[in-house]
């Protein structure tokens, strides 16, 4: 006897994987989607949204260094104060948009969700691909512009850490605009809290500070910010002047793992209620 019915056992197995095989290539196709319809969305109505997502940076750049000249103040690590601020700028920017996109997915996206090949997490994904190769894309203009037209040189350690970095940064603030998607279902000022909240997470994120040059006391409060670590790292990488004493690795990986799972927990416990916001 031959086939299934010999070998029943194998039959299962490769029945199993098939599923799984075309679950996979099913979401991969949701996802591709996704992404098309938020890039239209986003940017295919007006040149102004690739216009926005290029300035942006660059308005943080020049409020930074207009206030640093009238200061009177240069960069505290010896480097060209605008590639300074740009490596604290684009991992803020890369948070912060992250976490308010995917926290407001949910009602922006509520009828989509009345689709059951769309699932939550598929839309979660989809934003932070398209925020991290958006926001990614925008770093390398900004690198490529400073070496052309200003005659910068930027030697960076390792471009592969760098994109890790900026990978951890994604996976931290979808699972924070996650947990926020959740939270705002039971709580709906919650938009008014995560404002301030993120606010507060600027200033204390080393965007225009390194954190050894704070008194001891502040150094304190300011570890407790993921994203502060993340700035420390990341121009740890880029700057062979500057060698920080302050992050730590663990702390950021540990957080965003944590806040993943709890993000996940979440939304799997109120899955079906999201698709009613």
């Amino acid at each position: 006897m031959g086939g299934c019915s010999a070998t029943p056992k194998y039959c299962s197995g490769e029945a199993v994987m098939s599923e799984f095989v075309q679950a996979l290539s099913l979401q991969s196709r949701v996802i591709h989607a996704l992404i098309l319809r938020e890039t239209r969305t986003r940017f295919g109505r007006s040149r102004l949204g690739y216009f926005w997502a290029f300035f942006e940076p660059m308005a943080y750049l020049a409020s930074l260094i207009t206030i640093f000249s009238i200061l009177g103040r240069t960069s505290p690590i010896g480097v060209d104060i605008k590639l300074f601020f740009l490596t604290g700028i684009i991992p803020w920017i890369l948070f912060s948009k992250t976490v308010g996109s995917i926290s407001n997915a949910a009602e922006s996206n509520q009828n989509l969700l009345g689709y059951p090949q769309v699932k939550t997490l598929d839309i979660v994904l989809a934003k932070i691909l398209l925020e991290f190769s958006t926001v990614f894309l925008v770093f390398l203009l900004y690198i490529f512009a400073f070496i052309f037209l200003f005659d910068m040189s930027v030697k960076i350690d390792s471009p592969v850490l760098v994109i890790s970095i900026l990978l951890l940064v994604s996976l931290l603030g979808g699972s924070l605009g996650l947990i926020g998607m959740v939270v705002k279902l039971y709580f709906s000022a919650y938009n008014n809290i995560q404002s301030i909240f993120l606010r507060f997470l600027f200033f204390t994120s080393g965007v225009f500070f390194t954190a050894d040059s704070l008194p001891l006391q502040l150094q304190q409060w300011v570890f407790y910010n993921p994203i502060a670590h993340i700035s420390e790292w990341i121009r740890d990488v880029f700057f062979k002047e500057f060698d920080s004493n302050f992050f730590s690795i663990k702390y950021p990986v540990l957080f965003a793992l944590v806040t993943f799972l709890l993000s996940l927990i979440m939304e799997r416990l109120t899955r079906y209620k999201l698709r009613e916001f």
